[in-house]
């Protein structure tokens, strides 16, 4: 029995070593090769997906024509990895790694999102060739791939912590002078104790700010886990005229989400302010490209670039998932082995007697 939970789990083992991510079955790839205008004419309706993005519910709720990412590749092959090792998947006494589950699947749900910004996307075809209906329909369905994307980030921890940032937002205007003002200054402590706890390496975090202004060691947090408290701050730490520390957490931010298209604006915005005008320059291109006929292959291009960026971060969190499974089984398989062994020792005692 121990022989062939091992040779089952082998082709596992391969596959956390590969690098190579699982992704929901789309046409994500083979879309951007190809101009708009080999495509065809057709009218495309889009129907909003509305994403339960809850880190403690594996439930996936979506309007109807949205994307579906229970049946991936990933899942189908963790759901018989979860079978070798005698698991339930809705009946986990420790949730059985549901909070890295959903965390793969935001991500999933992100890559095809980000997808949806390239002008080749099917979403983005209407029945016309006037330029004028296409750039209107382009920058609409634009704001609505935003929109949810920005749901997605707000939403990595769940509805009562989203419903806690959210608040936070809308105080910002209230935010009046420098960080050193008590609205100000509560203000970013409460920012911060959410980073704190939500996106500590050693979760769960606890809140630390107490009040006051603090060094962040960024090297204790994973913004990955919750990336929009950090945005949050940022905005807070450049109203307040906090430059520096606003571009080191925007420089975090890009550095767990190349494609954050609100922290490209910010960070461009900052070096305007801090004169530095070169790296406002090279921030401005790595942002994201307009909707112009001119811009389009660009925006094609760096639509790719980004989505391959993600699925780099996906195969990182599906090989994390798979090597704690894995090693959960192996761990059994040895406990297993053992109390099998001691049972074959104790008859044979017996039988010699």
């Amino acid at each position: 029995m121990a022989a062939s939970i091992l040779a089952i789990t082998s082709t596992f083992l391969s596959i956390s070593t590969s690098g190579q991510a699982f992704t929901p079955s789309n046409n994500a790839d083979s879309f951007s090769q190809r101009p708009i205008s080999s495509m065809g004419r057709h009218r495309q309706t889009r129907s909003p997906i509305l994403f339960s993005s809850q880190l403690g519910n594996d439930s996936v709720d979506k309007r109807e024509g949205g994307p579906s990412f229970s049946d991936s590749a990933f899942f189908r092959s963790i759901s018989t990895l979860d079978q070798v090792n005698g698991d339930d998947d809705d009946d986990h006494d420790d949730d059985s790694y549901t909070y890295e589950k959903n965390r793969i699947r935001n991500m999933e749900k992100e890559i095809e999102l980000l997808s949806q910004l390239d002008p080749n996307h099917p979403i983005n075809y209407i029945d016309s060739h006037i330029e004028d209906d296409i750039q209107e329909h382009m920058t609409k369905m634009e704001e609505a791939t935003l929109e949810e994307l920005s749901a997605l980030w707000h939403g990595q921890q769940g509805a009562i912590n989203e419903h806690k940032l959210r608040f936070y937002e809308s105080r910002l205007q209230d935010v009046q002078g420098s960080l050193d003002g008590p609205v100000a200054l509560e203000h970013y402590g409460s920012c911060l104790d959410l980073i704190h706890e939500h996106c500590s390496v050693d979760s769960p975090g606890t809140a630390q700010s107490n009040g006051r202004l603090e060094e962040v060691d960024f090297d204790k947090l994973d913004l990955g886990k919750w990336i929009e408290p950090a945005h949050h701050l940022a905005n807070l730490l450049a109203k307040t005229d906090r430059l520096a520390e606003s571009k080191a957490w925007t420089e975090e931010i890009l550095a767990e989400k190349p494609w954050h298209v609100g922290a490209l604006s910010m960070m461009r915005i900052v070096c305007l302010r801090l004169n530095d005008e070169e790296a406002a320059m090279k921030w401005a291109v790595k942002g994201l490209p307009g909707l112009s006929p001119q811009s389009r292959t660009w925006r094609s291009e760096w639509v790719q670039e980004n989505m391959d960026l993600a699925k780099e971060k996906l195969a990182e969190l599906q090989k994390d998932l798979t090597d704690k499974i894995v090693a959960k089984i192996e761990i059994s398989v040895r406990t297993t082995s053992s109390v099998m062994t001691e049972g074959m020792i104790v008859f044979d005692d017996s039988a010699w007697q």
